[in-house]
């Protein structure tokens, strides 16, 4: 049995007890497998072969391992588990990737890829047929980039990861009934940071075309009635010149006050 560590050359006191552990755990293991101790005052890791005697090298595979208590009285307290001890294969280096293209060279030009930046994004939340279309004419000449969700759970959702300058609901995509609307709830309980920057038109049969009143009392910037719908391109300029007039400075304001629009 080993009396002494091969690191740190001091003697191990162990107990009966612990010898007849130690010994009961080498004499269960198999061939080419070794037992761990860890000695208490070093700390470190001792390789036991089954004759008993201590492994040279200090670098070992899977083994049985024997966890001390972490006192000198008590070195040892329980087997853990026993496995192969053998050499894990080396993995193949991953594969470099391949040089680039370099065949236009030979024309002596080079045309960087064009990329549009802050472009509006308006989401429109109506029916597919001319009034859409309209609604969607009416944004495009003004340079905002018109998307269409399925349903209003995938607008809110949507919404979440992407910031959109403006949105028009018109209250038939959820029934008609504003009041019940889960997105015109969900457009009214925004945070007034992300709020104030958005422009926000409700399109419906019993609207009054730019009623601003109606429009405050409906959490929105403008309101449009369906019958004026093909008049879209002037009122959409309307509204936006009103709304620059109306909370332009204030939101310059807040930015030259560090706070975002």
């Amino acid at each position: 049995m080993l009396s002494h560590c091969p690191h740190c050359r001091k003697e191990l006191h162990l107990t009966e007890a612990q010898q007849e552990k130690v010994q009961k755990a080498l004499n269960a293991l198999a061939e080419g497998k070794t037992l761990k101790l860890g000695c208490p005052l070093c700390k470190q890791p001792i390789y036991l072969r089954r004759d008993g005697t201590a492994e040279e090298s200090g670098v070992m595979g899977n083994v049985l391992y024997a966890e001390h208590a972490g006192s000198e009285d008590r070195p040892v307290e329980r087997m853990v588990e026993v496995v192969k001890k053998a050499p894990q294969p080396l993995k193949p280096p991953p594969t470099a990737p391949k040089p680039p293209d370099v065949a236009w060279l030979a024309a002596g030009e080079y045309q960087a890829q064009e990329v549009v930046k802050n472009v509006p994004l308006v989401m429109i939340l109506m029916a597919a047929g001319p009034a859409r279309t309209t609604v969607a004419e009416a944004f495009s000449t003004l340079g905002y980039q018109p998307e269409f969700p399925e349903s209003s759970g995938a607008a809110m959702e949507r919404m979440r990861f992407v910031h959109f300058a403006a949105v028009v609901f018109h209250v038939g995509f959820e029934g008609g009934d504003l009041k019940k609307s889960t997105f015109h709830r969900h457009m009214c309980e925004l945070p007034m940071a992300t709020r104030r920057s958005l422009y926000y038109v409700l399109v419906g049969p019993t609207f009054h075309t730019l009623y601003d009143l109606e429009a405050l009392s409906c959490s929105a910037n403008l309101v449009v009635n369906d019958h004026e719908v093909t008049q879209m391109p002037t009122i959409l300029k309307k509204g936006l010149r009103d709304y620059q007039d109306l909370f332009g400075p204030y939101l310059e304001a807040l930015e030259a006050n560090g706070k975002k629009k």
